[in-house]
């Protein structure tokens, strides 16, 4: 398992090397770090000006020109932001930017920001498993009876949707009905 500290060794020694060989160019350099992470450094810049990037400069410049310890944060940047979609990246730099708009964030706090903007997902999604289709809704039971408006119509309902078989109504409301009408004992 990488850790920050390999993952910047590793990014200083890449733009190291990238920036000894004279045959990099830009474009190729360009594919090691995403536009997501690149517009997350822009936007992070725009809002806290040089106070976010000078955190990460060196003052040793590459072949073109830029910076090789922005370069290299932006690497590991991109090593541990690099599997979270565009939208969760944004949401999540917005949502750090608000909480402490005195001070640039870290890397460990977009992080943690981005896990907790991520959209969550049930077990079988995890697992990759097929959702059942919902049930068909069951069609009501009609039943005609005459009213005596005596205040039990309620419980003759109940009791005549039973004998027509609906399997819908539960054993207390089933119960219910019948020791309103006298058919069941009360307890």
């Amino acid at each position: 398992m990488h850790d920050v500290t390999t993952l910047t060794a590793d990014a200083i020694q890449q733009a190291h090397a990238r920036a000894a060989d004279p045959g990099v160019d830009a474009a190729a350099e360009g594919m090691q770090v995403s536009t997501v992470v690149r517009k997350l450094f822009v936007l992070l810049q725009g809002s806290y000006g040089s106070l976010f990037v000078s955190k990460f400069a060196t003052g040793l410049k590459d072949g073109q020109g830029h910076d090789k310890g922005v370069r290299a944060a932006m690497s590991v940047w991109q090593a541990r932001l690099g599997h979270f979609p565009a939208d969760v990246l944004e949401a999540a730099a917005y949502r750090v930017m608000a909480e402490n708009p005195a001070f640039p964030p870290n890397l460990p706090q977009i992080e943690a920001a981005c896990h907790a903007a991520m959209p969550r997902q049930t077990y079988a999604q995890q697992q990759g498993l097929t959702a059942l289709p919902p049930p068909a809704p069951a069609q009501p039971v009609q039943v005609s009876l005459q009213e005596r408006n005596d205040g039990k119509d309620w419980a003759r309902r109940i009791v005549a949707r039973l004998k027509n078989g609906d399997t819908s109504i539960c054993r207390y409301t089933a119960m219910s009905a019948r020791m309103a009408l006298g058919l069941e004992a009360k307890l």
